[in-house]
């Protein structure tokens, strides 16, 4: 007989802006009143290396504190093994959205003989492997448009900087000055993600972003942002990303280039900087 199990997937995100993150762990609860976790505890160096500029100590202590919370929750839901009500309204308040360090994903749900079994498969694939044989999407972007820049533009200097003033400001990764004014600023953006609402939300920050520094005066005379689409034929993901791509179009004749868009092609929309 299969056991039916919701599960959620624990991600360390200390950059919302960026959409960056890293699995650290599963939480499941199943219908014959197991409620499970497994957190990585091992996890300080990976991920510190990753968010090479965030303090390692302030990682180790926010993710003590985090796993203890579960496994508080954990125990108190296995208490009540017979109350289903109680234990799915503590899984559906520790994994509602946050704006937290750390959140998790939208809950999934699959059948098993198993359970435990199915916990450490699960934290096998997202926690364990996904890590260890997969970068940020974005920072292969970054990699990806460094070489481009590096290639085809080698009259240019392009660096990491934060634009604005100092009340508000917003790094980007690629900026290049012309003539004493900020000519170009470049910023890659993946929009592979897993739902509408992690493409919306991610939408809607840029856009938020980008019209508070306009205020503040940090936008150049040429804003392109390299949108990476999501993959598959999700015919609602490919609406929402249209529409966010639009809006940011729209938001201080800010530019979008697909990041699909052949390297020639796009070395010759990235020229046009001196026209814009």
């Amino acid at each position: 007989m299969s056991i039916i199990c919701n599960y959620a997937v624990l991600r360390f995100q200390p950059y919302p802006e960026t959409g960056e993150f890293a699995n650290l762990g599963i939480v499941m609860i199943c219908n014959n009143g197991q409620f499970l976790e497994m957190i990585e505890t091992r996890t300080r160096k990976r991920v510190t290396n990753f968010f090479d500029k965030l303090d390692p100590a302030i990682f180790t202590s926010a993710r003590q504190a985090f796993a203890k919370e579960i496994h508080r929750v954990a125990e108190l839901a296995n208490n009540h093994p017979h109350d289903v009500a109680f234990q799915l309204g503590l899984f559906k308040h520790l994994t509602a959205p946050s704006e937290t360090m750390f959140r998790f994903s939208k809950p999934g749900t699959i059948a098993t003989s198993d359970p435990q079994a199915t916990l450490s498969e699960l934290f096998n694939r997202y926690v364990c492997h996904e890590f260890a044989h997969r970068e940020d999407t974005e920072t292969k972007l970054k990699r990806s448009i460094n070489n481009l820049l590096r290639t085809n533009f080698s009259d240019r200097t392009y660096r990491e900087e934060k634009l604005g003033d100092e009340l508000y400001h917003v790094t980007f990764p690629f900026v290049w000055h012309s003539g004493g004014i900020t000519a170009q600023a470049i910023r890659p953006l993946s929009f592979d993600l897993d739902d509408t609402k992690s493409i919306i939300d991610k939408g809607d920050r840029w856009i938020m972003q980008m019209n508070r520094l306009a205020k503040h005066g940090g936008i150049p005379s040429d804003t392109v942002f390299i949108c990476k689409e999501p993959k598959g034929n999700n015919a609602d993901h490919q609406k929402i990303y249209r529409e966010i791509t639009s809006e940011l179009r729209s938001a201080n004749q800010i530019r979008v280039i697909p990041y699909e868009t052949p390297p020639n092609q796009m070395s010759g929309l990235l020229a046009q900087a001196n026209y814009h």
